[in-house]
Formats: structure tokens, C-alpha cells, sequence
């Protein structure tokens, strides 16, 4: 009883079952919403939410375990609520915002029973957003977003916040290839998306092959580099990633403007890159790569 469930069973459901876990909640089936409340002694908040998160959820499972599900987002929601009064302690949350590119699903793999809020990044990343307060970054989740007033046009981009904080990084020569790095830094993976800046390579000539071993490291070398050179770069994303605690992506990738696809890499070691007939070397893409060099060296 999957994918064909009428929406207003679902919402009965709620209606149903929620006053149970949370005393004093309002379901309005015409609106498709919940209005929780939280908060201690005199301070007590509430927030509107809307349903549809939990309505998708509850499509996607069977009914019998439909109040699980209902439970557990009710719960996580008013937990939300209690997050968001937090942060304001904190000052302008809007200007704390922060965002890490990450491998595609982890935020599915990981998120609890709240949606993170994300925005899609090909075919193989996906930017989650993070609220930082001190040291410390927390995802930032849809109904999070919609209490704090972050989804509004005039509130500062957390993506444009991020490559602001990464704007001085400069690349590092290793062993014929480049590394961005900074330790501890989570955003560097962000470079990717401000690769015009931070990532030149990637829109001229051939592009680049990247790796993203860590949040807090991105490699890359000339895609036409030749194959001793996209060895080593495959053997150091790799070995980087390997045991990392801000583990990102153990793969390497073509990226050439707006397309990146995924370049196969042998298991062996060391190991052993796969590359397109198109990044084979040639007499002339050499002479061009190496001009291409010259100027950049100026």
C-alpha cells in the first residue's frame, strides 16, 4: 500500500494520532498543517508546519507503519523548535549559515526524521546547508529553515556566506598535482562549486581531474596530464580519504565547465586510473597543456 495512498488518509491519520504524543497540538486538514508548541515555564513558542514532508514519508511505507513514522517527525519537529530558540542566543542566525559540498546521499543516508535542506549537485554532490555556532556547524533542516525565516529572498545566501569564508584559499603543488586545503575547515569542499575561482583549471582547455578525499581537501591536476600524474593523484585522494574524520568522496572526477563525470579507478595499489580516450596524451594537447602552464605560472 505504497505510492497510491490518497493524501487525506494521511492526514485523518495525523489528525488522529498526533493530540496522543502532543497534548494541546492543532491539526488543520484544510491547510495540510501542525501547529506545535515548546518551551519552559512562562516561555512557550509555537510554529505552524506544514505537512507535506510527513505525507511523502507515510507514501512511502506501509500503513501499518504509518504511526511510527508520524511519531517520530512530531517529535523531531518539536525538537526543531527548541533548536531554533537556541541559535537566536547566539546572534544573527541568518549570517551563520554555511554550506558543505558532501557526496550525493549522504544527507538521505544520515538525516534523521527531518529533511535537511539541500540543494542537488549533479549527478554525484549535493550541498547541505549548516548553521554555525561556535566551533560547531548543525545541519539546517527544511522546518528549521521555515521557523528561523531563512527561506525569505532578502536573507544572505549560505552558499555565497561560504565561498566568501573560503575566497583566500591557494593551491598547493604536490607531486604534479594541486591541493586546496585547510585543516579543519570543512567549507574547502565548496571550492568545487566556486570553481571558476578557486578551481580555474577546470574551464580551460580539457578541464581537470578532481578529487574531494575530505571536506577540508580538494586535489586536482590538468584532465590531459597523462597517466603517471592521474596515478598519483588518484593514490593521494585514496590514501587521504582513508580514515578521515570529514570524510567526503574516495572517487575522482572529470570536471570540464559545467559536466563532470566519474573516472574509474582500479582497486589496486597503487591504483591505476581508467581514462577516457579523450584524456590520452597527444603530441599537440601536450604543447597546449604545456603553454596553458606557462601562463598560469606568470
Amino acid at each position: 500500500m505504497t505510492g497510491t495512498t490518497d493524501d487525506s488518509t494521511v492526514i485523518n491519520a495525523i489528525s488522529d494520532l498526533a493530540p496522543m504524543w502532543l497534548p494541546g497540538c492543532v491539526v488543520d486538514t484544510a491547510e495540510r498543517t501542525v501547529e506545535v508548541g515548546w518551551g519552559r515555564g512562562a516561555l512557550q513558542m509555537s510554529a505552524v508546519v506544514g505537512l507535506g514532508e510527513i505525507i511523502d514519508r507515510c507514501g512511502q511505507v506501509p500503513q501499518h507503519r504509518w504511526a511510527e513514522q508520524i511519531e517520530a517527525w512530531l517529535r523531531a519537529v518539536v525538537a526543531e523548535g527548541e533548536l531554533a530558540t537556541e541559535e537566536h542566543r547566539y546572534g544573527d542566525v541568518a549570517e551563520r549559515q554555511r554550506a558543505l559540498l558532501v557526496q550525493r546521499g549522504w544527507s538521505a543516508r544520515t538525516a534523521g526524521p527531518v529533511a535537511d535542506a539541500l540543494i542537488p549537485f549533479g549527478d554525484h554532490f549535493e550541498v547541505v546547508v549548516f548553521i554555525g555556532t561556535g566551533t560547531d556547524l548543525r545541519r539546517l533542516t527544511v522546518v528549521r529553515r521555515s521557523m528561523l525565516g531563512l527561506g525569505d529572498p532578502n536573507v544572505p545566501s549560505p552558499v555565497q556566506l561560504t565561498l566568501q569564508q573560503i575566497s583566500d584559499l591557494r593551491p598547493v603543488e604536490h607531486d604534479g598535482f594541486s591541493v586546496l586545503s585547510r585543516e579543519n575547515d570543512r567549507l574547502v569542499s565548496m571550492a568545487v562549486v566556486d570553481r571558476e575561482h578557486l578551481l580555474p583549471q577546470t574551464s580551460i582547455g580539457m578541464g581537470a581531474l578532481i578529487g574531494v578525499p575530505r571536506l577540508s581537501t580538494v586535489a586536482f591536476c590538468p584532465a590531459d596530464a597523462g597517466q603517471e600524474t592521474s596515478n598519483r593523484l588518484a593514490k593521494y585522494v585514496a590514501d587521504t580519504y582513508r580514515g578521515a574524520p570529514d570524510q567526503c568522496s574516495p572517487d575522482l572526477f572529470w570536471l570540464q565547465g559545467d559536466r563532470m563525470v566519474q573516472v574509474p579507478v582500479t582497486l589496486a595499489e597503487p591504483p591505476t586510473v581508467m581514462l577516457p580516450a579523450a584524456l590520452l596524451p597527444s603530441p599537440r594537447r601536450t604543447w597546449i597543456r604545456h603553454l596553458v602552464q606557462q601562463l598560469f605560472r606568470r
